[in-house]
């Protein structure tokens, strides 16, 4: 998981979600509002994923948040 703030001093999470067929998501929440927000990532696997995460500038994190599309659930 890794923290960071956007453009506009909002304060979020990305976190990663392995998703079926061996795809990963990241997955952004922001600190103190509601709401999940996700895109896919390309990477081989989850254990590469966590390699990018881990070394992702906040820069490329924004840009990423700025493509996330809400995250739906099924369940209440």
């Amino acid at each position: 998981m890794r923290s960071f703030d956007d453009e506009h001093g909002g304060h979020w999470q990305a976190a990663l979600m392995e998703a079926s067929f061996g795809n990963v998501l990241l997955v952004f929440t922001r600190i103190g509002a509601e709401g999940v927000l996700r895109t896919p990532l390309e990477s081989a696997n989850f254990r590469e994923a966590e390699g990018w995460l881990a070394e992702a500038g906040e820069d490329r994190l924004r840009e990423l948040l700025g493509q996330a599309k809400p995250f739906f659930c099924d369940r209440p």
